[in-house]
């Protein structure tokens, strides 16, 4: 019965500075009996209450240290102490002793109860504290880490106070991409395998609902409170917790909405972050998917121009030159009757015919290219296109001449063939030049004009819009080059084109 006493009153008795303080109103009462006994004290003396007053010290510090659970017993043990001196003496004493006692008690009451309410303030304020540091705990653990898993054990971790039996859950709905899941935690207590009937059938309210739901309250208060988790409009679980021994506080159902908002934005993070990782792969995988097939679609259209070009060259130009030498001996016969002059008409159709048929063999797969390599190719396109046109084009090589790759040096060349082209059809220039540069590590090529230039189209990969289909298909080229085409030009000013390509792009002939 006394330990249950003590128990509820909650009485310090593990404390050494209560023991001390009972001490200390020992020792009072030993000297109050000394100096009666010594006859210093009378007990119809007007100091005798003197004495009883000095309890006032212990029982006083004794409600600053613990409060009503330090004022009461000591004041109590202090009136036990005096109730055998107290009866040794007329009621008149033993009324003032009592009605100093009261006044002692009525002090300490005060003061502890003071005390009290400042001790009650500091714990309310380190409660707030602790909370306001697992949410922000937990907020900076679930926005760092992208990680479903992780981000599910600290929230349950952070939900746990480590002081109080309790059980904490998180339930996930299924959805397309997972099935369902429950993970629980726990603190102070064997960790539950499954949610009992009570706390799954208010996760299952809170996902019907959307709201917080909480379990009926008894004398100590609400023992489990469920709350929703929204992703984007959309219920996709709950966070749950429950405390068998006490009820809930006021403010952990606060604590609970505010973790169950961080959870849902961490888990809306991770599954928008999810998807996009997703669609970025899907389109990384379909941006191959169409390099591949351009650098296909650019090989087989290589492959049909040589077609044509030794079909050309085999077949339409032999026919020619048969056609050719067959007017040739007619007109040399001279014989009567026969038309020399219109024969000669067509001995000349027939020779630029044969020429036009040549040049169109080398533009569509020129066999320099293939034989003495990119230099000699270009050079040939820079002489041919000022002998066709009368245009002034230059051509300069800078560095140690090297072959490509055969695939490199046929991308390179149709890049310039292309850039020389729009210069003698779009341009109305007079001069043009072409500049080769070989270093180590780069070979940079460029083709610049006096003409009357263009809008800014800035560097390789603009918007298809604003190009034409040969400058589309010099950026499609670089690309399989991986290399970089800047294009420079002001209107009236002329255009310069410049290709760079990476060592990586090279490779030894």
């Amino acid at each position: 019965m006394v330990a249950d006493w003590v128990r509820r009153l909650r009485i310090p008795i593990r404390d050494p500075r209560f023991w001390v303080i009972q001490m200390l109103v020992l020792v009072i009462e030993i000297g109050h009996l000394l100096l009666e006994h010594t006859q210093v004290l009378l007990g119809e003396s007007e100091l005798y209450l003197l004495s009883v007053s000095v309890f006032l010290i212990p029982v006083v510090y004794a409600a600053l240290a613990f409060g009503m659970r330090g004022a009461i017993p000591t004041a109590l043990w202090a009136l036990v102490l005096s109730l055998p001196e107290m009866s040794m003496h007329g009621w008149t004493t033993r009324i003032g002793t009592v009605t100093q006692f009261s006044i002692v008690l009525a002090i300490a009451i005060i003061v502890a109860l003071r005390v009290d309410r400042e001790h009650k303030a500091a714990r309310a304020s380190e409660q707030a504290n602790r909370r306001l540091s697992r949410l922000n705990a937990t907020a900076s653990a679930v926005a760092s880490s992208l990680d479903l898993d992780h981000v599910l054990q600290v929230t349950l971790r952070a939900k746990l106070d480590p002081n109080r039996v309790q059980v904490a859950w998180i339930l996930l709905l299924p959805d397309g991409e997972a099935p369902g899941s429950t993970h629980i935690e726990a603190s102070k207590m064997e960790q539950p395998r499954s949610l009992d009937a009570t706390q799954r059938a208010l996760t299952e309210a809170a996902c019907i609902t959307g709201r917080e739901q909480r379990s009926p309250a008894d004398r100590a208060g609400v023992h489990t409170a469920v709350a929703a988790l929204t992703c984007q409009g959309q219920t996709v679980g709950a966070l749950g917790v429950t405390q068998p021994v006490d009820g809930i506080a006021p403010d952990e159902f606060h604590v609970l909405s505010a973790m169950a908002k961080q959870l849902s934005v961490a888990m809306d993070n991770i599954r928008t972050h999810a998807r996009t990782s997703d669609a970025l792969v899907q389109l990384s995988q379909a941006k191959e998917n169409l390099e591949i097939y351009i650098e296909m679609a650019t090989e087989a259209q290589e492959e049909e121009r040589k077609r044509l070009s030794r079909e050309l060259h085999d077949d339409i130009l032999q026919s020619l030159a048969v056609a050719r030498g067959q007017v040739e001996a007619v007109t040399a016969s001279a014989q009567p009757g026969v038309d020399t002059a219109r024969l000669s008409e067509v001995l000349e159709i027939l020779t630029d015919t044969m020429g036009n048929v040549r040049r169109y063999c080398k533009d569509l797969r020129p066999s320099l290219l293939d034989d003495l390599g990119l230099v000699d190719a270009v050079d040939w396109l820079t002489a041919d296109m000022q002998k066709r046109t009368g245009l002034r084009v230059e051509l300069a090589v800078d560095g140690d001449r090297r072959r490509l790759g055969s695939r490199d040096e046929l991308l390179v060349f149709r890049i310039l063939q292309e850039a020389l082209n729009n210069v003698e059809h779009h341009a109305n220039a007079t001069h043009a030049r072409a500049r080769l540069v070989f270093t180590p590590s780069t070979l940079t090529a460029v083709v610049s004009d006096d003409g009357r230039g263009m809008a800014p189209t800035g560097r390789s990969g603009g918007h298809p819009g604003s190009r034409g289909l040969g400058l589309r298909g010099m950026d499609e080229r670089t690309k399989l080059l991986r290399g970089v085409l800047i294009i420079e030009s002001r209107t009236g000013a002329g255009t310069t084109i410049t290709l760079t390509l990476p060592s990586t792009a090279q490779s030894l002939g």
